[in-house]
């Protein structure tokens, strides 16, 4: 066998390796993200897929801040509620609570934003947003 058929073999054996050692699925972590109620802004834009299509929520580091004077607080996920809007047909899906974390699942292949709000009319929340796609 020549230096030219090994190295191919070579090359296309190793290529084997690598792409079957790769899952054939990829969880889609959208790390945390700094985000505030009420500014008008969705809190993360995501996509799923159809073999991707579950939705994971939850928020961390959580201020509750009082309008009239910036007073600052520890804020409750459960004062909070979130959900998936359709960047295609701007459709939402309910509003589900982020005392644990909200879940989605089944939701159709695309792309969509987290929309995060607040319980309370004189206070806004900041903190940190993940988004785990599976």
């Amino acid at each position: 066998m020549n230096v030219r058929k090994m190295a191919i073999l070579f090359v296309a054996l190793f290529t084997f390796m690598v792409v079957s050692a790769v899952p054939a699925y990829a969880d889609n972590f959208y790390g945390w993200k700094y985000f505030k109620t009420e500014d008008g802004k969705y809190e993360e834009t995501i996509k799923t897929t159809n073999s991707d299509k579950n939705v994971q929520v939850r928020v961390s580091a959580l201020e509750k801040v009082k309008k009239s004077t910036g007073e600052k607080s520890d804020g409750s996920p459960s004062s909070l509620d979130a959900r998936l809007c359709s960047s295609s047909s701007g459709s939402c899906t309910s509003w589900k609570n982020l005392s644990m974390a909200a879940e989605f699942t089944d939701m159709k292949a695309g792309t969509y934003y987290v929309d995060i709000r607040d319980k309370y009319d004189s206070y806004y929340y900041s903190g940190y947003v993940s988004v785990d796609v599976k």
